[in-house]
């Protein structure tokens, strides 16, 4: 999966890339590119239909919402002011990619202003 959050970063150059991620429990099995309707390179909108047409994806293979991923590409893999403000889905993990040419790949739970990193495993 690592890789196709790294071709939909590459893609939606020079704005953030988005989408989200399906699965059950702590695994993480599908992801699902979408448009950043913001059209920045500085923050990010899924569009309703992106997350409503997501969502029934993961609903037919039996997979829940588990992460939210967008990418940082002009600066650091760590949520920004407004990531931390908008979060809106308590218990669903953020995947934030940061700028080339690392592009490193962290994860966080962001729930009522805080914040704190998860630790990915290899096979994330």
């Amino acid at each position: 999966m690592r890789e196709e959050l790294l071709r939909a970063a590459s893609m939606a150059l020079p704005w953030e890339a988005c989408g989200l991620v399906g699965g059950t429990g702590d695994d993480l099995v599908r992801f699902i590119a979408c448009r950043n309707a913001a059209g920045s390179p500085y923050r990010y909108t899924i569009s309703p239909e992106d997350v409503l047409g997501a969502l029934r994806a993961f609903e037919r293979q039996g997979l829940g919402l588990r992460a939210i991923f967008h990418s940082h590409p002009g600066g650091e893999a760590r949520p920004s002011a407004t990531d931390i403000r908008e979060a809106m889905y308590p218990g669903v993990l953020h995947l934030i990619l940061g700028a080339p040419p690392d592009r490193h790949l962290r994860a966080f739970w962001i729930e009522a202003g805080q914040v704190r990193e998860e630790l990915l495993e290899d096979g994330d």
